[in-house]
């Protein structure tokens, strides 16, 4: 630190350095005031006012009740029809507040259905995050995406209901560039009608994605139920210049 510097501003730079190095993640709260102010070795005020300067400017934000949070842009990215569309960015457009539920996170074992779909030879390690993804206070789509525990060892660590799953890949040099995904429409089965709050049967676009990072690896396999009454998918082909003789 620069013991030339205000305390709270060499506090407020180390903040930063840690959000622009990724090792605090977008959406992911950072320590407590009283917790800073003890990594710090600074009384509690000194640590409010470097959050303070971090929140006014824009670096942070606060939720009553719950701590401060990196301010975060939804980068996931999934492919539908010719364009790479965020599902995060879909629901900012429908949807005045957003939010994320982790129902279900853990190791399972790679048997034959999830080893031909990630790659990995029978009793690899996989680990699965299961969120319902909320818009207005509405369950908007259920998601399970399962990943490679030996890329993403820290993973359990980090809390998805704030934080983009892309952008934790991305920190680890394993952010989704190549992309395969199928869509076809089902009836809801009773466990996904009730997390989306609908009728058993109604009908649910189920999306299954398959991504590779930019080295080949297969870090990704995500399926996706979407209730079809909130929301509507268009397709379209590219137009292409006519060759002229």
């Amino acid at each position: 630190m620069d013991y030339r510097m205000p305390l709270y501003q060499q506090i407020k730079a180390a903040i930063q350095k840690k959000i622009e190095n990724k090792e605090y993640l977008e959406g992911e709260a950072i320590p407590s005031e009283r917790k800073l102010a003890e990594i710090y070795e600074v009384n509690r005020m000194t640590a409010k006012k470097a959050i303070d300067a971090l929140v006014e400017e824009g670096y942070l934000y606060r939720v009553q009740g719950r701590g401060t949070f990196v301010h975060k842009e939804n980068t996931q990215k999934i492919i539908w029809g010719n364009d790479a569309l965020g599902l995060g960015a879909m629901l900012r457009e429908k949807a005045d507040t957003r939010r994320d539920k982790v129902l279900v996170k853990g190791l399972l074992k790679a048997f034959n259905f999830l080893g031909s779909r990630l790659d990995l030879v029978k009793y690899e390690d996989v680990y699965l995050l299961q969120r319902v993804r909320y818009a207005n206070s509405e369950p908007f789509a259920v998601e399970y995406c399962y990943v490679p525990f030996k890329f993403f060892k820290d993973i359990d660590e980090h809390n998805f209901e704030h934080t983009s799953v892309y952008d934790y890949m991305k920190s680890k040099d394993h952010l989704p560039v190549e992309f395969n995904q199928k869509l076809i429409i089902i009836g809801a089965e009773e466990r996904i009608a009730k997390q989306l709050q609908i009728a058993v049967g109604t009908p649910v676009y189920y999306f299954e994605l398959i991504s590779k990072d930019r080295y080949g690896n297969t870090v990704e396999y995500t399926e996706t139920f979407v209730s079809c009454e909130k929301t509507v998918f268009s397709f379209y082909n590219e137009k292409r210049p006519t060759k002229k003789g």
